[in-house]
């Protein structure tokens, strides 16, 4: 794949015509919500991808929550971008795949999508055909590793026969899991393995066949915590649940129309549930949902509000009343738990042998509550440090660190500079341009001062040498 030009005309009057690309404001219509995987298209079950072309390139974007908008950032400049290579002579004979990540952990029913190798118009397509899913799963990560298996292993590229590796640019604001999962490897690509994989071993092997970078766009640890509650309590707001201000909340989320129950004993020993929703220690179930099936986004809350929960042992568990999908089979689940104002998120899956009501039941955790370790303070309160920990981007730069190669990762403190970046590094890293050659360009494009300087600072750190 990857023959035939890139028609700038044809280009200007798709972005013209087309206003409506990814569909960003349908993403909520009953249409989408019943959209079960990604676009004929862009599904890798049992593919590979190849490049016949002198140089492939490979844009991964996060598309989970935190960076939707990205895909759309880099369709609007895509013109731009191949106009530049072939302007400036960056890298002859490219070709390009653009890759969208989602998190195959939080059950994406698009958690890779993967288009071909091309150098013409049907790049333009492969973008229109993503789902922006929005998913993830609260944790400070994403399938990056997923997307790293896949080009290691099921990716032709001919350039290698003649010496020459591609350019890889992850582009999150996220890390990846420590480990590729068998089972989503089987899920995702129709693969079989014999076991999961250190993370750490497939992007050594990625490395083989690609010069691989990070695009990381630089956050405020405000933003960060916003993403990783927004899922769960996007959707218990939604329902008329309370969030803020509570002892202890537990939340339950899953992803398809199966009725979940949500069950908490007490230190009292009574049981809150869909059949006891107040209990006398003021517990209460203020989201039941699915009762009939109504939704593939619901979520169950059981909270205690503010200087109202009782000491003493709390068990948490969850049921599976009744199945409303079509095809029964176990569900996946995520249940966040705050207490005292610290969160933890604990991951199951429930009916495993298709078992429903008690037969199902699962205790996904138990704790003592001590009422005298209530924050004593509203910033106490707010830091939660134990579930934001993994968002720090101290820790998601080391541990990318970890797998790439210094200079390798450019830190952004404007997304949208990351188009002009990918073309620096392009440039710089094959030794067609200086960086100060980068800047130069850029002006005569008529960039802004501010967009050059992040560019320079994103790009101080890539090594001169010859990468091609």
């Amino acid at each position: 794949m990857g023959g035939g030009s890139y028609d700038m005309d044809v280009a200007r009057s798709a972005r013209t015509s087309n206003s409506n690309a990814f569909a960003f404001d349908q993403y909520q219509t009953q249409a989408t919500q019943d959209r079960t995987g990604p676009h004929h298209e862009l599904d890798i079950q049992g593919k590979i991808r190849e490049c016949m072309n002198d140089l492939p390139i490979v844009i991964a974007l996060d598309v989970t929550r935190s960076r939707g908008d990205d895909t759309k950032l880099v369709y609007d400049k895509l013109p731009m971008f191949i106009g530049q290579l072939e302007l400036q002579g960056y890298v002859p004979g490219a070709a390009l795949s653009f890759t969208a990540i989602g998190d195959a952990h939080a059950e994406d029913k698009a958690p890779l999508q993967v288009g071909q190798f091309e150098a013409d118009n049907r790049l333009d397509k492969v973008l229109e055909n993503f789902w922006i899913e929005e998913g993830g799963g609260g944790t400070g990560q994403e399938s990056y590793e997923l997307a790293a298996y896949f080009f290691a292993n099921h990716c032709h590229l001919a350039s290698l026969e003649r010496g020459q590796k591609g350019y890889f640019f992850f582009v999150g604001d996220e890390g990846f899991y420590p480990e590729v999962s068998a089972a989503q490897v089987k899920q995702v690509l129709g693969r079989e393995i014999d076991g999961d994989i250190p993370s750490h071993e497939v992007f050594k092997a990625l490395h083989d066949k690609f010069h691989v970078f990070l695009v990381f766009p630089k956050k405020s640890f405000e933003d960060r915590k916003q993403d990783i509650d927004a899922e769960i309590r996007q959707r218990v707001l939604a329902a008329g649940g309370q969030v803020d201000n509570v002892d202890i909340r537990a939340s339950l989320m899953w992803n398809n129309r199966n009725d979940l129950d949500l069950h908490v004993i007490t230190p009292q020993g009574e049981r809150i549930s869909f059949q006891n929703k107040k209990s006398s220690c003021n517990g209460w179930l203020d989201v039941d949902m699915n009762v009939r099936g109504e939704s593939i986004k619901p979520v169950e809350n059981i909270r205690w509000s503010q200087n109202e929960a009782r000491a003493g042992q709390y068990e948490i568990r969850v049921q599976n009343y009744s199945f409303h999908e079509q095809e029964a089979k176990p569900t996946p689940y995520t249940l966040e738990l705050e207490v005292n104002g610290k969160i933890q998120h604990f991951k199951g899956v429930i009916s495993p042998k298709l078992e429903t009501k008690g037969l199902s039941e699962q205790l996904v955790t138990s704790f003592d509550y001590d009422p005298a370790q209530r924050p004593q303070s509203k910033k106490e309160k707010s830091i939660h440090e134990q579930a934001y920990e993994n968002y720090d981007d101290r820790v998601i730069l080391k541990q990318w660190e970890s797998v790439l190669k210094p200079g390798h990762i450019f830190e952004l403190d404007d997304p949208a500079a990351l188009i002009d970046v990918v073309l620096g590094a392009l440039a710089v890293g094959g030794k067609n341009q200086s960086v100060d050659e980068v800047i130069s360009s850029m002006e005569q494009r008529a960039q802004s001062a501010e967009r050059q300087q992040h560019v320079r600072e994103a790009l101080t750190g890539l090594s001169q040498e010859h990468l091609g």
